[in-house]
């Protein structure tokens, strides 16, 4: 890899261990009908108590309760539970405050003043002060914590990190960035006591930390000081890892679990046509790349990686893959991104005889390549075979090879060609983690100095209009010339027991069950 920061390592320590999607199971046809959203606690009465039992389809050995560590679904669920965060994403993908009363930048934005929120309580009964955010920035930056989002925050000058007032902070960077703000709203940004121990975690989120056996169950009651008037309904939480899909399912059926994460698309018809249970499905910005190597032949050829950009058939992949329940991608990340926008080029099609033409040109002939993938969400192992049957028409031949946890340990740099996937970012916080200096700039080792130059200026741009253009001069760049094929950004789909109510539409994110906002659901009256 190209450099080992926290990030790197600690995302490698997630995607180590697999997802656990068995191959058995239930054998459900899928359903071409969209769904219609739950309905959510501002129209459905929630009566107050109970148990909330939920099972994710991620976890492990490795699993932590740690604010600022993890990388599991169960983690991410396990966090938001905990903590909470200065910034959020809300259900159209724009930052609101949450325990920042206000989070705002100078003229120039070098230097960001955050303002907590007063009466905030942490769990062991302190008040949130402006100390716990500069004990939590200098936390995630200490290299010993090894916290997964360190290089989100490494243009924080934390020696200038300064107490304006008891509840006001002062962030200088190190080079301005008018979207500074964006980086906390991550799950692993969660704001913590001074003299925080992850052995007995301690936050401001909706439920304190009861018991908790990795990889199996985690235990969580009810915050009865917790900020947010009226939530959470529950009295507890119960998260259990559930890896194999169909134990999932079953446990959902059976009413084991009030809900579950990771609905695979070929069990849709069935929980449907359950009137007991509901379904989850949350439109996102997530998607399933394949990966080119810009080190390694022929991939250092734009010629190869155009022709293998046309050797997808977008349209199949959403139909077969996706069951529908996918928008078409067009190689550039970030749909949900203001700059974004299906019709600023022309949409990328299937045409195998321009790709012969554009390998012809390359001086290549004969191709033949081998995918590398593991196991991970739909379209992991199911769009390497996609391509396999459209690449032929080409006279490329494509085999897929499956790779067992140790694929990350690989995957910066170490295949020509892989898969891998991406939940739902900003167009700028995508490009600085996948592109130059980013942690994972080595899956592809894409770099342009024109594209990086106009990365750089937009995160000093000021005005949103202008910002805007400059991504968009950017997207033209990686549209024309960079090493991901974006054929599908997917929806998230999750089991409920019809018996509970409060998720909302989901969230764009990609994170399951509306982000895990637990606190908000409860059992219908």
């Amino acid at each position: 890899m190209q450099e080992q920061d926290n990030n790197a390592v600690n995302e490698l320590s997630r995607r180590g261990l697999l997802m656990g999607t068995a191959a058995g199971g239930l054998l459900i046809a899928g359903s071409g009908a969209m769904l219609a959203p739950s309905a959510n606690a501002a129209t459905v009465k929630l009566k107050k108590g109970g148990v909330l039992r939920v099972a994710v389809g991620e976890g492990g050995a490795n699993d932590t309760q740690d604010a600022h560590l993890g990388g599991f679904t169960g983690d991410s669920a396990r966090a938001f539970q905990l903590y909470d965060r200065l910034v959020i994403r809300d259900s159209k993908f724009k930052i609101v405050n949450e325990l920042a009363d206000s989070f705002t930048p100078n003229k120039t934005g070098n230097v960001w003043t955050v303002r907590v929120k007063k009466g905030v309580k942490f769990h062991n009964g302190r008040t949130l002060t402006a100390d716990d955010v500069i004990f939590t920035i200098q936390r995630i930056l200490d290299p010993a914590t090894r916290a997964i989002r360190a290089s989100q925050l490494a243009n924080v000058d934390a020696a200038k990190l300064k107490k304006v007032d008891q509840y006001t902070v002062a962030i200088t960077l190190k080079t301005a960035d008018v979207t500074f703000d964006e980086q906390f709203s991550d799950y692993a940004m969660g704001i913590v006591p001074v003299g925080y121990n992850p052995a007995t975690p301690v936050g401001t989120g909706p439920f304190k930390a009861s018991s908790f056996t990795p990889g199996v169950k985690s235990v969580y009651t009810k915050n009865t000081s917790y900020w947010r008037t009226g939530e959470p309904y529950v009295d507890s939480v119960e998260i259990y890892v559930v890896t194999d899909e169909s134990a999932r399912v079953n446990g959902l059926i059976s009413g084991q679990f009030d809900c579950i994460t990771d609905l695979p698309t070929s069990q849709i018809s069935t929980v449907k046509a359950n009137s007991k249970l509901a379904i989850l499905n949350a439109k996102t910005g997530s998607y399933v790349p394949v990966a080119m190597n810009t080190k390694k032949t022929p991939f250092q050829d734009v010629r190869v990686r155009q022709a293998m950009r046309l050797l997808v058939d977008r349209e199949a992949i959403v139909k077969n893959v996706y069951g529908g329940y996918a928008a078409i991608g067009n190689d550039v990340i970030g749909c949900y991104d203001e700059a974004y926008s299906p019709t600023l080029f022309p949409q990328r099609k299937f045409d195998p005889e321009k790709a012969k033409s554009l390998l012809k040109a390359a001086g290549v002939s004969n191709l033949a390549l081998e995918i590398n993938y593991t196991d991970g969400p739909t379209g992991m192992a199911e769009i390497p075979l996609a391509f396999k049957t459209s690449a032929k028409k080409a006279a490329v031949e494509i085999s897929a090879k499956k790779i067992g946890g140790e694929f990350w340990d690989n995957f910066l740099g170490g295949y020509a060609i892989q898969m891998d996937y991406y939940t739902n970012r900003t167009y700028l916080q995508q490009a600085s983690t996948v592109y130059k200096g980013g942690s994972y700039a080595m899956e592809t080792g894409w770099s342009n100095a024109k594209y990086n130059a106009l990365v750089a200026k937009a995160k000093t741009t000021a005005s949103k209009s202008l910002r805007n253009e400059i991504i968009q001069d950017a997207m033209k760049i990686e549209y024309e010339e960079g090493a991901y094929i974006v054929s599908s950004f997917y929806n998230k789909f999750d089991g409920l027991s019809a018996a509970i109510s409060g998720f909302g539409s989901g969230h764009p994110s990609g994170n399951a069950l509306n982000n895990f906002t637990l606190r908000s659901v409860g059992f219908k009256a």
